[in-house]
């Protein structure tokens, strides 16, 4: 139960479920409008002895799209595009097995209209933008037209009738629509994340970084164990010094050695970006600013210890940071953002090399 609940709330990129949730109503409104014009075309060219049958179809299949597009613009939760992912699938595979129930077995698996219908449920799971949802969707679909045929073709004689190379094919092109339908949305996660990451130290840039924020504090309102989130900014001491002294080759590396190790020692949970040049910000949530400008004051001392080879032999940077927290500087991320830089730019002029807090906290960190 773990493992499932992990699989269905894997949230590691917030743009990525905004646009999985804005995927969920655009489908929800193209699943309504294809099922509008689709039961007009069934009910038109349906024959005189199935009319009722089609009939009741489209009724309910208008039913279904409504509430569903209900749901997709009232509950905005990770789990929903797999439980109506399911629900679509299963709610075409009954259609279809309505048919053999009603005394025509061979269009169960035959019919060309509905059996087409899958198809748009797998298109449409690429526009969750999760591969694991794809993939989930294209064994569903899979495993369920196997059982369909087999139900079928084990309870009725198709003798003549039924042409297994045909339908084989059917099948195979069904797991290639998936296996496509994969492949985008992977994809389109791998140019999120070119986009979103910085190509030299390989955090987050600053967007994706205010973002995450923006989310973070959505989720920290009116909740008691999300109710402190502490935020710092590293500025490395005299880096343009260090690059016009050794070269821009040298001040890459610097950074992404740095970065390198800045990534290592925060918490998983810790959200870390690169804000411009050789200036670096991370979040803490759910810890509180005394705690945070502590292990600032430590990431100050572990960076410091990197050695950096330039010419056959190792140097160090320094770094200075300012810190404060939410909702104590301010009720926004851009009202607490000022006031760390302000402390920032104290620990500047102080003399560099140390981290500063709030008042309360000045000589607990400074070195």
């Amino acid at each position: 139960m773990a493992r499932l609940r992990a699989l269905l709330s894997d949230s590691t990129d917030q743009a990525l479920v905004r646009a999985r949730a804005s995927g969920e109503v655009l489908v929800a409104s193209m699943r309504l409008g294809f099922i509008t014009v689709f039961s007009a075309l069934v009910l038109f060219y349906a024959s005189p002895s199935t009319r009722w049958l089609e009939l009741g179809l489209a009724a309910g299949a208008l039913g279904y799209g409504a509430v569903m597009f209900a749901i997709a613009l009232k509950i905005r939760k990770p789990w929903i595009s797999w439980v109506t992912s399911t629900i679509d699938i299963s709610l075409i595979t009954a259609s279809l097995l309505l048919y053999a129930w009603s005394g025509d077995p061979l269009a169960s698996i035959t019919n060309r209209t509905y059996f087409e219908l899958y198809y748009f449920v797998m298109a449409n799971a690429a526009l969750r933008y999760d591969w694991r949802l794809c993939a989930f969707t294209t064994m569903m679909v899979l495993s369920q037209v196997l059982g369909l045929t087999a139900y079928v073709t084990s309870n009725w004689d198709l003798t003549g009738r039924f042409v297994t190379s045909f339908h084989a094919l059917r099948i195979l092109i069904l797991f290639g629509a998936g296996v496509s339908s994969v492949a985008v949305a992977r994809w389109a996660r791998h140019l999120r994340l070119m986009v979103g990451t910085d190509h030299l130290t390989g955090l987050s840039q600053r967007r994706p970084f205010l973002e995450r924020i923006e989310e973070e504090l959505q989720r920290s309102q009116g909740d008691r164990d999300r109710a402190s989130l502490s935020i710092a900014l590293l500025d490395f001491d005299e880096f343009k010094k260090f690059n016009d002294s050794h070269g821009h080759m040298a001040g890459d590396l610097a950074l992404q050695l740095l970065a390198a190790r800045l990534r290592k020692s925060v918490r998983s949970s810790d959200l870390v970006a690169r804000f411009g040049g050789e200036e670096f910000v991370i979040a803490f949530p759910r810890m509180d600013v005394e705690r945070a400008v502590k292990r600032v004051n430590e990431l100050r001392e572990e960076l410091a210890a990197v050695p950096i080879p330039v010419g056959g032999s190792s140097h160090h940077l320094t770094v200075s940071a300012g810190v404060g927290s939410w909702p104590a500087d301010g009720d926004s991320f851009e009202k607490v953002l000022a006031a760390v830089d302000e402390r920032l730019y104290a620990a500047k002029s102080a003399g560099r090399n140390r981290v500063v807090g709030p008042r309360s906290h000045l000589r607990a960190v400074d070195v």
